[in-house]
C-alpha cells in the first residue's frame, strides 16, 4: 500500500481505560497509524466508527492500523475470550456449589425433622 502525506490529518487519544482506548482521527485520504502500544494480539479488537477493523504489528512491537479517509472514531478494547469462558466456568462452579450446600444442609437437618413431626 501507498499512503499520500496529508498535512492536515491527525489521531487524537480521546479516552483512556487500562482494557479501552479510544481515538479521534480525520484525513483527506487514508493514512497508516502506528500507535505507541504494545502489539498484543490475543484479545484486542478494534473497531473503526463501530464496525470490525483490522490491526497489524508493526516494528516488531507496535499496534498499527489502516485508517480510512474521514472522521473516525477509534476504539481499541480488550476482551479475551479466556477471560469470558472462565467467568461461565466460575459461575457454573459457584452455582453448584450452592446447590450441594442447600442438599448438604437439608440431609443434615432432614432426621431433626423428623423427630419434631
Amino acid at each position: 500500500l501507498t499512503f499520500n502525506y496529508d498535512s492536515t490529518a491527525f489521531i487524537k487519544l480521546i479516552d483512556y481505560k487500562p482494557n479501552k482506548l479510544t481515538y479521534a482521527s480525520q484525513a483527506v485520504s487514508p493514512q497508516l497509524a502506528v500507535f505507541s502500544e504494545i502489539y498484543y494480539m490475543p484479545g484486542w479488537i478494534v473497531t473503526i466508527n463501530g464496525k470490525p477493523a483490522e490491526h497489524f504489528r508493526a516494528n516488531y512491537i507496535l499496534r498499527a492500523m489502516v485508517v480510512p479517509a474521514g472522521k473516525n472514531d477509534i476504539v481499541f478494547e480488550f476482551r479475551p475470550t479466556s477471560y469470558y469462558t472462565g467467568q461461565k466456568v466460575s459461575l457454573a462452579g459457584s452455582i453448584m456449589l450452592i446447590l450441594f450446600l442447600i442438599v448438604a444442609g437439608y440431609h443434615h437437618y432432614k432426621p431433626q425433622l423428623k423427630k419434631k413431626e
